[in-house]
């Protein structure tokens, strides 16, 4: 069983979505009680209320690890289209205990692309995690990027968690620079400005002599 995309991303985002390992404890602890209500055995309610125990751990356990990160974006260096933009965001973990199996969503502007994912295996106490990376530019224009997500299934792996974060930020992209190897316009100052001068020194000269 799979919930549609929108229900799942809704669940996600508010409070918590079953992963594969989830559903499928949740079925086998619906099997079991069955069993139970039919033989009456004490030992499958009793396995049945571990289960229940741990998928509600499961369920707990990936929102409190999403609380205790923050998040904070650099200044977005201006570039000329054609460049690229050099995002750097930083999450720093404040709890006492490292962090682990997180990923990281920057949502950019739709006129520059998909959003960008980062994999982020553990991040120890008390310290921050560099983010960067680099998102190519093809038209001129001022983007504003609405924010970031984080999201985890740790330490379980039973249920996911996602968490906007709002980091707003705008990046500046001028018209592209061509370079110019011979301007005719500019190649004519150069001989003219020679020859005024040297009109004038020899004007100079004969009013001298």
């Amino acid at each position: 069983m799979k919930l549609p995309v929108s229900a799942t991303d809704w669940l996600e985002r508010r409070w918590v979505t079953p992963a594969y390992a989830g559903w499928l404890l949740f079925f086998l602890t619906l099997c079991f009680l069955g069993a139970a209500t039919n033989t009456m055995a004490g030992w499958l309610y009793a396995l049945s209320g571990l289960i229940i125990a741990l998928l509600l751990l499961g369920a707990w356990f990936p929102p409190q690890v999403l609380k205790q990160l923050s998040v904070e974006r650099l200044p977005i260096a201006p570039v000329s289209a054609g460049q690229d933009l050099t995002i750097t965001i930083l999450i720093r973990n404040t709890s006492h205990q490292s962090k682990t199996l997180l990923q990281a969503w920057d949502r950019l502007p739709p006129a520059l692309g998909r959003p960008q994912g980062q994999a982020i295996e553990v991040i120890p106490p008390q310290t921050v995690y560099p983010w960067s990376y680099y998102q190519p530019t093809h038209q001129r224009g001022v983007y504003r990027w609405p924010g970031m997500e984080l999201r985890t299934g740790a330490p379980l792996g039973l249920f996911w968690c996602r968490r906007s974060r709002p980091l707003p930020a705008k990046a500046v992209v001028y018209p592209q620079v061509l370079p110019l190897r011979q301007c005719p316009l500019l190649d004519a100052i150069g001989p003219e400005d020679n020859s005024q001068l040297q009109n004038q020194r020899r004007y100079q000269a004969a009013s001298e002599g």
